[in-house]
């Protein structure tokens, strides 16, 4: 299904612009990952948007850069953030305290990402989202069960780089209830 750009209720208009998907409520997954430098577990945090969340996307046809958001029919995992709204970068850090912006090695991009709490390395998202056996990328309903999906009913929108639809194993992860905050 495929609507146009419309005002969304809720969503913070000054940044809009640079929103490239957004949902009526959202989770926050929150695993531990081995750290690559230090061998040390520390907890990771990512956002998981619920079916029918909304994407923006060009149309394709003809050439034509028309952006419309189109609603998925599953969930999704973001990741390399640029950038989330004040109040759900405060319950992701909550998670992981070392969840913040950086810049990536090698270029001159910055997104938001997750440090070792013993070491301070940067755990990379594609090795947390895309490589088997990641934090975000279980191969097992065993290796799931050791992620928690946090929920809040509100609204969110995000900028981000990367995107992994259904991802595999999430209905075995823990899921917990959260009570609306106030910021």
């Amino acid at each position: 299904m495929v609507r146009q750009p419309r005002a969304a209720v809720g969503f913070d208009p000054v940044m809009s612009w640079r929103v490239n998907h957004r949902a009526r409520t959202f989770r926050i997954a929150r695993a531990l990952q081995q750290c690559g430098r230090c061998c040390e577990l520390t907890p990771v945090v990512g956002l998981l948007l619920p079916v029918g969340h909304e994407t923006l996307a060009g149309d394709g046809e003809g050439g034509s850069a028309v952006q419309a958001w189109h609603v998925a029919e599953e969930e999704a995992l973001l990741f390399f953030l640029e950038h989330v709204p004040q109040r759900v970068r405060i319950r992701l850090q909550r998670l992981a305290p070392n969840y913040s912006l950086d810049q990536a090695d090698g270029t001159a991009d910055s997104y938001w990402m997750n440090h070792c709490t013993q070491c301070g390395s940067r755990q990379d998202d594609f090795e947390l989202y895309c490589e088997p056996e990641g934090a975000f990328a279980p191969m097992s309903a065993s290796a799931a069960r050791a992620i928690c999906l946090h929920w809040y009913p509100e609204p969110v929108e995000a900028c981000a780089m990367g995107y992994a639809c259904a991802p595999p194993y999430f209905s075995c992860a823990q899921r917990r209830q959260q009570l609306r905050e106030r910021y």
